[in-house]
């Protein structure tokens, strides 16, 4: 149960967070789930049989090497699901947990005895969570559900039914880049790194520096954007629709697709494309949107998992062990690649669709884990945020280049943003942390996240540096829509307030 407990929790989370960032229905995963926890629990069974017929001689050392490995397993699972703060345990660390044991073995056996003892009371109480894990299991295996579409949703029909009312040839193109920071990508940005298609961006928009951030996570910020309402928690039903807790409230609230920006888009006669990630953009927003393409993105699933037999599911962890010793991109990495290839595919065709006016583009990078080489250029197993936030500047000139090349390239705005800053507080706890990571912070963590808007025509730059409050992104593009002009509205912009705007030629 330990061992599994990551794999357990994300499927019978009361939150069902794992059924909401899926592609359903999960049953075949929840039967691969099953068989993975029988098959464990029965080399476990027989491991210990084995283990308790003596205490002593070379056994002592699987006994410390267990102890060692669960240590590591339950640290990593009280950070990532009870979200606690204890730093990873290193593979150094996990070598003075052996040594130590080794050593209580070899100078108190009597009080080695005694933690032996307690490690099997600690391993019974995990067990008991079968009790209750196992059967929720069993009936989330039998409960029907929902069946998400596996390829990019379009509406022609809807699309080519509001291409006269759209305005004029008029486009708004929103791109996101997840976990972007400011700080990293302008104000002080690793040394040796070059971002030339960022850095050409700012230099035609209107760029705030000085960013209030609506919150940390992507699944809570994203949704506040649409809604115009900064999101406190989230939670799922059964059938993967999402529930939300709003700033200062206690209630809990529907997701309302009629209340978001792409519902006004359509009632002002725009047609509506979302490329999305980790949100399940075409199942919230499904009757709304003309175009839809999302990839789901897990710490615990694949997205293509639900396609696969009970069976299959069951053999991935395996898979991913062999990945490992063949030193390929291990699963988060192999994931994240294979969803950013996706999602770029995806997002030039909608780019290129004149049929589709208002535009929204979720990208997964700069999110680690890294998996770009900036030095050659290439996808690579591994990599640090500065790679990733290299690899992000090639994709933002890529899918600038494919804008610029379509007709309404002089009619568009473009909105280029982060969900949240580059959370280094979390991050570091990570086995994926890397030295340059930890040099690039400077031993900080600046919140802000990025916010540029380039207008039809700019060609300099306006700096707005008084704080800004992220969430009024959504007023901002609703005015937009509208066919209004906010870029430097005082009155919008600063919510009545005088700021500071600096124009660069």
């Amino acid at each position: 149960m330990l061992l599994m407990i990551s794999h357990l929790v994300a499927l019978v989370s009361p939150y069902h967070a794992v059924l909401y960032h899926s592609i359903l229905p999960m049953r075949s995963v929840v039967w691969g789930t099953l068989i993975d926890l029988a098959v464990v629990s029965m080399l476990a069974a027989l491991l210990f049989t084995y283990l308790q017929k003596r205490e002593t001689g070379w056994l002592t050392l699987v006994w410390v090497l267990i102890a060692a490995r669960l240590a590591r397993t339950i640290v990593l699972n009280l950070n990532a699901d009870l979200h606690w703060n204890i730093p990873h345990l290193t593979p150094s660390t996990v070598f003075a947990v052996v040594v130590g044991g080794l050593a209580l073995w070899w100078l108190r056996p009597a009080a080695y005895r005694v933690a032996v003892r307690g490690l099997l009371v600690l391993l019974f109480l995990a067990g008991c969570t079968a009790v209750w894990m196992v059967p929720e299991l069993v009936y989330r295996g039998l409960q029907a559900q929902r069946t998400d579409p596996s390829a990019p949703m379009t509406h022609p029909t809807l699309a080519l039914d509001r291409r006269d009312a759209s305005r004029r040839g008029e486009r708004i193109v929103w791109l996101l880049f997840d976990e972007l920071s400011y700080d990293q990508t302008f104000d002080h940005r690793f040394p040796g790194l070059s971002m030339p298609s960022f850095d050409e961006f700012k230099s035609k928009s209107v760029v705030f520096s000085n960013l209030r951030p609506t919150g940390a996570a992507t699944d809570q910020v994203i949704p506040g954007f649409f809604l115009g309402k900064p999101v406190a928690n989230i939670r799922s039903g059964i059938d993967g629709e999402p529930m939300f807790q709003f700033a200062g409230s206690n209630q809990w609230h529907a997701f309302d697709a009629r209340a978001t920006l792409f519902s006004d888009a359509h009632r002002l006669g725009w047609t509506t494309g979302v490329v999305g990630w980790f949100n399940p953009y075409c199942r919230i927003l499904a009757g709304i949107l003309d175009s839809c393409f999302w990839r789901m993105a897990d710490g615990e699933f694949d997205g293509s998992m639900s396609t696969k037999s009970s069976l299959e599911n069951a053999l991935s962890p395996i898979q991913n062990i062999v990945w490992g010793l063949e030193q390929k991109p291990n699963f988060l990495q192999r994931i994240h690649q294979d969803d950013l290839s996706a999602i770029i595919q995806a997002a030039t065709g909608l780019i290129r669709d004149q049929s589709i006016s208002f535009v929204f583009i979720h990208l997964p990078v700069p999110h680690p884990p890294g998996i770009y080489d900036r030095k050659t250029g290439t996808l690579r197993a591994g990599g640090s945020y500065i790679d990733n936030l290299a690899l992000s500047d090639r994709v933002l000139g890529e899918l600038m280049t494919t804008l610029n090349a379509t007709p309404s390239a002089s009619k568009t705005t473009v909105i280029v943003c982060s969900d949240h800053s580059w959370r280094t507080y979390m991050w570091r706890l990570k086995p994926l942390w890397t030295k340059e990571d930890e040099t690039a912070t400077r031993g900080q963590f600046d919140p802000r996240p990025v916010l540029m808007i380039h207008y039809p025509g700019q060609q300099v730059q306006h700096d707005v540096t008084a704080p800004f409050d992220e969430i009024r992104i959504h007023e901002i593009i609703q005015h937009m829509l509208q066919g209004q002009e906010p870029g430097l509205d005082k009155a919008l912009l600063a919510g009545g307030a005088a700021f500071p705007v600096t124009a660069h030629p």
